[in-house]
């Protein structure tokens, strides 16, 4: 009975070593970056973004253009590598479009991502910490951007001459998780959501997550039962 106790203790104190060193890693990785924000995500993510609504008469008269997806459309994005330069954050991604066949490799690309906010270009990724970055950057921008949260708004006005607004939400890691267009009517015209969902440290965490919370259970009926035998 002891021994088991002790197995369990040991498990649980190793789940929340790891917790903490995870968490002590993030801290002090924003510190030695200082002023110059960093990339939230690793080199081998996985993305995919699905067309979840689409407007097409609305579409059409905005943009003046037919879009090249229909809704359930997905496209594809792998982070291949992720490098440094003085200013910019180099991010070479491998893509799908929509209507392209995943079985074949994909276009390379590379994105640019200046580490200040001041040399920010209406990235699909946020730097990190995100909602600092997106902070600072607003502040920068001119009066037709703005921010709430882990979102950044921008009013614009199409070649059309019809006005919308362009909605970008970011996780915790500043990876894009949808991406809406709406007309003058806060009407949607078009929007993507990722179909991915972020899990803190990857699937590991969950795995150790699961075995702590199993065996602090079960210590705890072990001990109500053996409070029930003694009495």
């Amino acid at each position: 009975m002891r021994k088991k106790h002790k197995i369990f203790c040991i498990i649980g104190l190793f789940y929340f070593c790891i917790f903490i060193s995870c968490f002590n890693l993030n801290t002090k990785a924003q510190d030695e970056e200082d002023d110059i924000y960093s990339v939230g995500f690793t080199e081998g993510t996985e993305l995919i973004w699905e067309v979840a609504e689409l407007n097409l008469m609305s579409f059409r008269e905005i943009f003046g253009f037919e879009p090249n997806f229909e809704i359930g459309d997905q496209n594809r994005m792998i982070i291949r590598a992720i490098t440094s330069s003085t200013i910019y954050w180099l991010i070479e991604i491998e893509f799908w479009d929509y209507k392209d066949d995943w079985g074949l490799s994909g276009r390379t690309l590379t994105l640019r991502m200046g580490k200040r906010p001041i040399y920010y270009q209406d990235y699909v990724f946020s730097l990190f910490p995100v909602e600092q970055y997106l902070e600072e950057t607003i502040a920068l921008l001119p009066s037709d951007y703005y921010r709430m949260g882990f979102s950044i708004f921008k009013q614009g006005k199409s070649d059309t001459g019809f006005d919308y607004l362009w909605k970008k939400e970011y996780d915790s890691r500043g990876i894009l998780i949808t991406e809406t267009f709406y007309d003058e009517f806060d009407e949607v015209i078009v929007r993507l959501e990722g179909t991915f969902r972020f899990i803190p440290f990857g699937t590991t965490f969950i795995g150790f997550t699961l075995l702590a919370t199993t065996a602090i259970i079960i210590v705890m009926m072990k001990k109500k039962n053996f409070r029930i035998k003694m009495v």
